[in-house]
């Protein structure tokens, strides 16, 4: 029964991580689309979706789509990999709004489709990684 209940549990990760997702991916698109109606530059505004959305998009995946224990460890690995997420997502912000002058109106959305795959794969590596202890034989 527990191990059904553990089985299913993992087949509704991804539509869990996708409600997660759908939340943060509306909250960076309106920090970035209300920054630039107001005049911020987009640099400011994406500095500012990272601030903001990361302790979010943590909190929520740890306790919603991966349902594991809140940790500083977690927490400072999900960072990490945002990181690297934030650097992929900044260069498509620059390359669409700063290179090709796309509105923001396009641009947020389109580089959020585009990093969807990637966050996945960072957020199930920081939250939820198994870390297994050897036990060395004598």
């Amino acid at each position: 029964m527990l191990r059904s209940l553990r089985s299913l549990a993992v087949r509704c990760e991804p539509l869990r991580y996708l409600q997660v997702g759908a939340l943060c991916a509306i909250l960076s698109n309106a920090i970035l689309i209300a920054g630039d109606a107001t005049g911020l530059h987009y640099s400011l505004s994406l500095a500012l979706v990272f601030v903001v959305v990361i302790p979010v998009s943590y909190l929520a995946h740890a306790l919603w789509t991966f349902d594991v224990q809140l940790s500083w460890i977690a927490f400072g690995r999900f960072v990490l990999g945002s990181l690297s997420s934030f650097v992929v997502g900044s260069a498509l912000v620059v390359t669409l709004r700063g290179g090709l002058m796309m509105p923001m109106l396009i641009t947020a959305p389109l580089c959020t489709v585009a990093m969807m795959a990637y966050n996945y794969l960072i957020a199930k590596w920081s939250v939820a990684r198994k870390v297994s202890v050897r036990v060395a034989q004598s």
